[in-house]
């Protein structure tokens, strides 16, 4: 499975650009994304069992791809 993250930390933020990224990264690399999982103005600051990145972590297998626009959006 294939999975594009896309996080913004403020509601004046918006996911679209990183979405744009990601589509172009997955591209280039001959992949096609399964799901999105989008945190929607929520800091990197909270635990990430308290965004949507923790249902993804824990349900995430060997073999899957996740694919951010930047890594900072992980932490």
């Amino acid at each position: 499975m294939i999975y594009a993250y896309l996080r913004v930390s403020t509601d004046t933020q918006d996911t679209e650009n990183q979405r744009t990224g990601v589509d172009a990264k997955a591209r280039a690399l001959g992949l096609t994304i399964d799901k999105y999982i989008v945190d929607d103005g929520i800091s990197g600051t909270k635990e990430p069992e308290k965004r949507a990145l923790g249902g993804l972590l824990r349900k995430i297998t060997c073999g899957d791809i996740i694919i951010c626009s930047e890594l900072s959006r992980l932490g």
